[in-house]
């Protein structure tokens, strides 16, 4: 499944939460707000889409129900 995940960096508040629970998927750079990282590691800003698996996709609802600000939402796309 296509999933997308958006970071909104204003509510961005760098808890981390995130990064605990799938830092495959995100990180905390030089940025003050976490960043969403591709399937290689590597940053892609606030914004990345991601061909998932079930697991994946459940991992990254939890990674975004554990922020504090609610700054992550995950879509499903069709």
């Amino acid at each position: 499944m296509k999933v997308t995940v958006k970071v909104d960096s204003t509510a961005c508040i760098t808890a981390a939460n995130c990064v605990g629970v799938a830092p495959k998927f995100f990180r905390i750079g030089e940025e003050p707000y976490v960043e969403v990282l591709n399937r290689d590691g590597a940053a892609e800003g606030t914004f990345y889409t991601y061909e998932a698996t079930k697991e994946e996709y459940e991992l990254l609802v939890e990674s975004a129900d554990s922020c504090p600000t609610q700054a992550i939402d995950v879509l499903e796309d069709e």
